[in-house]
């Protein structure tokens, strides 16, 4: 296998019916055990592990399963633990922005296991730094949530009858992948170092309540090929506006709660269907669906419609932080490469 070529992924085998009613179950279950037990502060901590978790089902032996969606707890568990620590102190949060920038950017050529790890890894850190310390209730939680997903993949498949396989290649292949092109992925690094705290000082600086989503866009959309990250900006741009559209609209018309968590069901059931129309029809979806939480577990009806206007604004400046990373990671790439043509060999 060649040193640069990319994992394979292998043919899903899971349909899309499945896939759906599972995320569905997998992520309403901590809103509703919100409702029951009244506004509880470790809910985003359920609710980023579970979808966290649901992005690596992957299939395989339930060990295999229990295996990677327990290395995403840990991830979130340390992001969170590190941005938590470093809270009181302006610069070493930023500092720990930077290093999450790396983190993901030494990963994303692996797979999309590796790319969710590193991604949620990031957000924990920004959960923690920016939002709320982690507790050791919240430890409790993810730890729970980690389960709670596990036994829905391998309960499912027991139910059905059917074991779905690996849909992973060898972790051997996606270490090797990890290492390809080295100078490409070290200029990203650099470029992903300074990108994620500018956007984090751009968001502040802009007055945006929760500058965590701006932070949320750029990892989400930002990839070292230039094609594939600029058709995910304008999907990210375009989906977050439909579905913020949507998510105010209902919740104007539809304010009961009982609306409301019908409205997030129905949310998460289209977010799968909905992505294998469009990459923007998929994240209208899934913003709707976490506008409609944000108006669900609000303290009174529409103290939440103030956020949706920040939701488009955050993902703008994501967005157009990404486009200027990219723009620089190309400069710094054929920089260095003219540097090491013209050094000569020892």
């Amino acid at each position: 296998m060649p040193a640069d070529a990319p994992v394979t992924p292998v043919t899903p085998t899971d349909s899309l019916t499945a896939r759906s009613i599972r995320f569905a179950i997998t992520v309403t279950a901590p809103i509703a055990l919100n409702l029951v037990l009244g506004p509880q502060p470790w809910l985003v901590y359920a609710l980023v592990t579970a979808i966290a978790c649901y992005s690596v089902d992957n299939g395989g032996a339930a060990g295999l399963r229990l295996a990677w969606m327990s290395a995403i707890g840990v991830g979130i568990l340390a992001g969170a633990g590190l941005g938590s620590l470093v809270a009181p102190s302006h610069g070493l949060t930023i500092t720990a922005f930077a290093f999450g920038g790396v983190v993901y950017a030494l990963s994303e050529s692996g797979h999309q296991a590796t790319l969710t790890l590193a991604r949620f890894f990031c957000f924990g850190i920004a959960i923690g730094a920016l939002y709320m310390r982690i507790a050791p209730l919240d430890v409790a939680v993810v730890l729970g949530f980690v389960l709670f997903t596990w036994a829905i993949s391998a309960g499912w498949d027991f139910a059905a009858g059917r074991w779905r396989p690996a849909e992973l290649p060898a972790l051997g292949a996606i270490l090797q992948a990890m290492h390809a092109r080295l100078l490409e992925r070290w200029t990203f690094a650099v470029v992903l170092a300074i990108a994620v705290p500018v956007t984090f000082l751009v968001s502040s600086a802009a007055g945006q309540q929760k500058p965590y989503w701006a932070m949320l866009a750029l990892i989400l959309v930002l990839r070292v090929d230039f094609h594939s990250s600029r058709k995910l900006m304008v999907e990210r741009f375009l989906g977050t506006v439909l579905g913020v559209a949507i998510a105010a609209l209902y919740a104007a018309l539809l304010p009961s709660h009982i609306a409301l968590m019908i409205g997030l069901v129905l949310a998460a059931l289209a977010r799968w269907p909905a992505q294998q129309r469009h990459g923007a029809l998929g994240v209208g979806a899934i913003t709707a669906f976490v506008m409609l939480m944000i108006e669900l577990v609000a303290s009174s009806q529409g103290q939440a419609l103030g956020l949706f206007e920040a939701r488009v604004a955050d993902t703008a400046i994501g967005c157009g932080v990404a486009l200027l990373a990219l723009l620089l990671e190309r400069a710094l790439y054929w920089a260095a490469r003219r540097w090491l043509r013209a050094t000569p060999a020892p």
